[in-house]
């Protein structure tokens, strides 16, 4: 596990990813592997000229929203497992930086899909957060479709392909915060009818965290994390 000594944070988000972290590597019943902030990016350290440079490069005029959340750092990452006895509670995220997501991260240097439909979508689809070491095959994607100010946010799971999920960009960094990237979560943020083999899985590892965090992590509110487990049980 490694840390990132930076005292000095100088966007608002760089700040609650650090806390996140340190929130992480100080619970006691968390067996952390990995918890850190990457190098800063010097080419792309600027959050104006980075998010210009996707408006007149990439055709992404993201909006205000969005911008809120920039941060410098290469990736934003932590994976942990929890100490309990037979536990099946286990997260990892590593968030991208936007603009290596967007030039870098396409999806379809991974996965081109199966038919036109599956082909068009992962083209237009890049990957800003996956789970690379416990290997899980999970990942949250933007589609960057040219022009958009908002891009949808889709998950996918190599068990049952690319969801669109329920939220965007921002509510999903907010949950990353709150659910500390507890492997499935995102799929309480997708459709119930949508949520099949892949999730069933992952059922057992969600309910150990609402148990869980809620005395872990008061800060946080789990209330709507709960309703939507009920809802897609």
């Amino acid at each position: 596990m490694t840390a990132n000594n930076e005292q000095e944070f100088q966007y608002p988000f760089e700040e609650r990813c650090a806390k996140v972290l340190q929130e992480i590597t100080e619970a006691a019943e968390f067996d952390v592997h990995r918890a850190q902030l990457d190098e800063i990016v010097h080419m792309l350290d600027v959050a104006e000229t980075v998010f210009e440079e996707l408006a007149e490069e990439d055709d992404l005029p993201l909006s205000r929203r969005v911008q809120e959340y920039f941060f410098r750092y290469g990736t934003v990452e932590a994976a942990w497992r929890s100490r309990r006895p037979d536990t099946a509670l286990v997260g990892e995220f590593k968030l991208h930086h936007i603009m290596s997501a967007v030039a870098n991260q396409r999806m379809t240097k991974f996965w081109k899909g199966e038919d036109e439909t599956e082909r068009a979508l992962y083209n237009d689809l890049r990957i800003f957060d996956d789970t690379p070491q416990t290997g899980s095959g999970r990942m949250a994607l933007l589609r960057a479709t040219p022009g958009v100010t908002d891009p949808e946010v889709w998950f996918f799971d190599m068990r049952q392909g690319a969801v669109r999920m329920e939220l965007d960009y921002p509510a999903y960094l907010e949950n990353v915060l709150v659910t500390k990237g507890v492997i499935g979560w995102q799929y309480l943020y997708c459709a119930p009818e949508d949520c099949g083999m892949g999730f069933i899985p992952l059922v057992d590892g969600l309910k150990e965290m609402l148990d869980v965090f809620p005395r872990l992590f008061p800060d946080h509110d789990y209330t709507d994390l709960r309703a939507r487990l009920q809802e897609r049980l």
